[in-house]
């Protein structure tokens, strides 16, 4: 804030060059997130996170694998409905404390949808087909059909995964290039 005092003595206070810099990098971060980026990749982070977890019920009445025995379809897409939550209160409240906290939300998202990828990449390339040679066997058909089906519902939602990794590494991208934008006044408490 800057003072001047006239030859009347009367004071005048005026907001100081920085205060008016500050501002205007607020005022320039609020219309950069008016465009709607956070709340469109945080509504489809939080729709993905859910159709992950939803696809992955069936698995829970086959065999156990390593993917339902980490419970990895929830970790993982609870993770996203987290990051997509967080993206969707920085479209509310921009400022820069939530922006490097969805930063760091969503930079956690891309380690652990890649955790995921590999866990259900191990899982697909560990289960082993069941081959029946006499089809009049029933169980042994069961259990084709049954691996063959969760063998595709584990490849779909990593299909989903991966979308998910790829959506996240481009809204961290774009959060990181708000941030640099905007570094000078992450320390300023607002």
């Amino acid at each position: 804030m800057s003072l001047t005092v006239s030859t009347d003595l009367s004071v005048t206070t005026a907001p100081a060059r920085v205060e008016i810099k500050l501002e205007d990098k607020q005022k320039a971060l609020r219309q950069s997130f008016e465009k709607g980026d956070p709340k469109v990749f945080g509504v489809s982070q939080v729709v993905l996170g859910l159709l992950i977890i939803s696809y992955s019920l069936p698995l829970l009445s086959a065999e156990t694998t390593m993917i339902i025995n980490f419970g990895v379809p929830w970790w993982s897409g609870l993770m996203f409905v987290i990051s997509g939550a967080v993206a969707i209160v920085l479209e509310k409240k921009p400022s820069t404390k939530t922006l490097c906290f969805c930063l760091a939300v969503s930079f956690v998202a891309i380690i652990i949808s890649v955790i995921a990828l590999v866990v259900y990449y191990i899982d697909i390339a560990d289960q082993m087909t069941i081959t029946c040679d006499d089809e009049t066997n029933q169980l042994c058909m069961r259990q084709y059909y049954a691996r063959h089906f969760c063998k595709g519902v584990k490849i779909i939602i990593s299909m989903i995964i991966l979308v998910q990794t790829g959506m996240s590494c481009a809204f961290t991208f774009l959060l990181y290039d708000h941030r640099k934008n905007f570094t000078d006044y992450l320390a300023v408490n607002e």
